[in-house]
C-alpha cells in the first residue's frame, strides 16, 4: 500500500478532532493530492495530513511556522488549525490546515489559453518574490524542534552536504572518496556564498503543482513543508527541471519579469544554481534509492556526479 492511500479509522480521526474541538466529522474524502503525506479532506473545510513516510524528520512543524508568516506577510495560504506531534492517536505528526479554493495550477493550464497562463507564471513570480520578502535571522530550518540551524549559509549548505553524504555512506551507495568530493566543493565555495548575510524565507518546491487556482487567479500556495530560511535564489533550482515554468521560454520570461518587480536576481546566479541542483540531487540519491526504484536511483546518481563535474571544471585557475 502507498503513503497516500493509507486509510485511517474515522474513530481515531474523530478522536483528533474532539481533541482540537473542531466538531463533528459529517464527510471525509481521501485525497489523491500530494506523493507522500496521507491527506484528507474533512467536511469539505479541513484537509488533515499525516507525516507517514519522514518520521524522523519535523516536517510539518517546519511548515506550520512557514504557513504562519506567510499568512501574516498576506501571502495565500492555508490557515493552521492543529499542529500535532503528541502521538496520542496516531505515531505521526499531524498537521490540520484549511481547504483553499481552485485546483492545482499545472492542471488548470492544461487547458488554459496563452493569455491566462502567462498571467499566472507572473503572478507566481510576484508571490515567490512577496515569500522571499519575509526575513529570518537564522539560517536553516524552521521546525522549533530541528538542531539544523546555522550562522551563515554556508555552514548551512556544508553540514547539509555532508549529512546528505552521510546518509549514502549508510546504505553504501556512495564511496567515501565520492562523498569527500561532494562535500569539499562546498567548503572551497566561501567566497561564492560570503555576500549572502540575511536569510530569507525559501519554500524549497515551488512549482506549479503545488499552487490552486481559480478563475485565473492563484489561490493559494502549499506544500511548505521543506521550507528553510536561506538565500531567495535557492528557490530557483526546482523550476529548472518541473513543469510548465521551463517548457516555455515564454512562461520563464514571465514568472521571472514577475519576480523581478519586487527583486533582483544576482549577478553569481547562474553558478549558484549549480551547486543548488548538486545539493538537491544528492538528496535524492538517497531518497530514491529508498523509494523510487532503481531506474530512477541510478538517474539522479549519474545527475549528481554531472553537477558536480561542471562545478569543478568552473572553478577558476589558483583559486
Amino acid at each position: 500500500m502507498s503513503m497516500k492511500s493509507m486509510r485511517f479509522d474515522i474513530l481515531t480521526i474523530q478522536a483528533i478532532f474532539e481533541k482540537h474541538h473542531l466538531g463533528p466529522i459529517d464527510r471525509i474524502e481521501y485525497s489523491d493530492r500530494g506523493i507522500v503525506n496521507p491527506c484528507i479532506f474533512i467536511n469539505d473545510h479541513y484537509v488533515v495530513r499525516v507525516n507517514a513516510r519522514d518520521v524522523e524528520l519535523p516536517k510539518f512543524d517546519n511548515e506550520q511556522q512557514a504557513l504562519r508568516m506567510m499568512k501574516s506577510a498576506g501571502i495565500p495560504v492555508p490557515e493552521v488549525h492543529v499542529f500535532d506531534n503528541s502521538h496520542d492517536h496516531l505515531p505521526y505528526e499531524i498537521l490540520i490546515t484549511s481547504k483553499m479554493p481552485g485546483i492545482d495550477v499545472w492542471k488548470a493550464l492544461e487547458t488554459a489559453p496563452d493569455e491566462s497562463k502567462i498571467k499566472m507564471a507572473y503572478d507566481s513570480g510576484v508571490l515567490l518574490a512577496q515569500i522571499h520578502g519575509i526575513g529570518r535571522d537564522k539560517f536553516g530550518e524552521l521546525a522549533l524542534s530541528s538542531n539544523n540551524k546555522y550562522d551563515s549559509w554556508q555552514q548551512y549548505l556544508e553540514e547539509g552536504m555532508k549529512q546528505r553524504t552521510d546518509r549514502c555512506l549508510k546504505l553504501g551507495i556512495l564511496n567515501p572518496e565520492e562523498a569527500e568530493r561532494y562535500v569539499y566543493v562546498y567548503k572551497r565555495a566561501h567566497r561564492l556564498f560570503r555576500g549572502i548575510s540575511t536569510a530569507s524565507l525559501v519554500h524549497n518546491d515551488y512549482h506549479f503543482a503545488n499552487m490552486l487556482c481559480a478563475d485565473g487567479e492563484i489561490t493559494a500556495i502549499l506544500d511548505m513543508e521543506w521550507s528553510i530560511s536561506g538565500d531567495p535564489e535557492f528557490d530557483f533550482k526546482s523550476l529548472s527541471f518541473k513543469d510548465e515554468l521551463t517548457d516555455t521560454s515564454v512562461m520563464q520570461k514571465a514568472f521571472l519579469t514577475g519576480y523581478s518587480t519586487l527583486r533582483k536576481l544576482s549577478p553569481l546566479f547562474e553558478i549558484k544554481q549549480l551547486y543548488y541542483q548538486l545539493f538537491e540531487t544528492v538528496e535524492l540519491i538517497s531518497v530514491s534509492y529508498l523509494h523510487w526504484g532503481d531506474e530512477s536511483y541510478q538517474g539522479f546518481k549519474a545527475s549528481a556526479r554531472s553537477w558536480l563535474e561542471q562545478i569543478e571544471a568552473a572553478w577558476p585557475a589558483g583559486d
